[in-house]
Order: structure tokens, then C-alpha cells, then sequence
């Protein structure tokens, strides 16, 4: 790059050139351009029969399974809904046997027997979802 007698600072690296004289020819090294971040490279395929399994036995686990190394929303996806479903339903159905009385007159089918077959065939949805979520890229 020529640095010009007019010129008070150099066009390439900016450092003040007064005081000298003529033209300079020497070429100055390049200035280095933005730093790149390294990318975290994506962890390998993930097993579709894994997260299913995962997510069929305990609940979230598969989606935090797939989502590690490629979406952090899948992760706190999966841990809310082992939190929430896992825990809450499982828990709670846990301590209605251990505390459960025999009625003593007969009772139709009530919605918390309800809420508690749905609880069981929730699994296979979520294993579903999972075995999908790890087979898409």
C-alpha cells in the first residue's frame, strides 16, 4: 500500500506516518479480520430406539437425550416435562396406593381413575415423539 507525502496516517494500519518523506512501498501485513468462534460440532446421530425407550420409561429423558449438542430448548423442554409429568404423576399416583381405603359402597368410574389411565398411555406417545425428534436431522 502507498502512503502518499499528504498522507498523515497510513491507509492500511492507521499509524501516524508524519515525519517521513516520499512514498512508501512496503506492503503491510494484512490486519486479522473478526476472531471466528469455534462452532461446538454436533454430537453424532442420535439413536431413535434410545430416546424412545427414554422417553417411555421416564418421560422428558429422551427429549433432553436428543436435544443435547443441537437445541437447548429441547433440553429444558424435556426437563420441564420430566418434572411436571415424571415426578408429578408418578408421585402422586404413588402415594394414592400407598394410601389407599377400599370405598365402602360401590362407586362408578371417578376422573382421577380417569386422569390416571391417561397418565399410563402418555408413555407411548412420548415415545413416539422421541423415536421422530432423533431420527430428524
Amino acid at each position: 500500500m502507498e502512503v502518499l507525502v499528504t498522507d498523515r496516517y497510513c491507509p492500511s494500519c492507521g499509524q501516524m506516518v508524519e515525519g517521513r518523506t516520499g512514498v512508501s512501498a512496503a506492503p503491510m501485513a494484512p490486519s486479522p479480520g473478526p476472531r471466528e468462534v469455534p462452532q461446538v460440532p454436533p454430537t453424532g446421530p442420535k439413536s431413535p430406539g434410545g430416546a424412545a425407550a427414554l422417553n417411555f420409561f421416564f418421560p422428558g429423558l429422551g427429549y433432553i437425550y436428543t436435544g443435547l449438542g443441537r437445541n437447548m430448548g429441547e433440553i429444558i423442554f424435556g426437563a420441564l416435562v420430566f418434572i411436571f409429568y415424571f415426578v408429578g404423576f408418578e408421585v402422586g399416583y404413588l402415594i394414592d396406593l400407598l394410601t389407599y381405603v377400599p370405598p365402602t359402597t360401590p362407586v362408578n368410574v371417578s376422573p382421577y381413575a380417569t386422569l390416571i389411565l391417561l397418565a399410563f398411555l402418555l408413555p407411548f406417545a412420548f415415545a413416539y415423539d422421541g423415536y421422530r425428534r432423533a431420527k430428524s436431522p
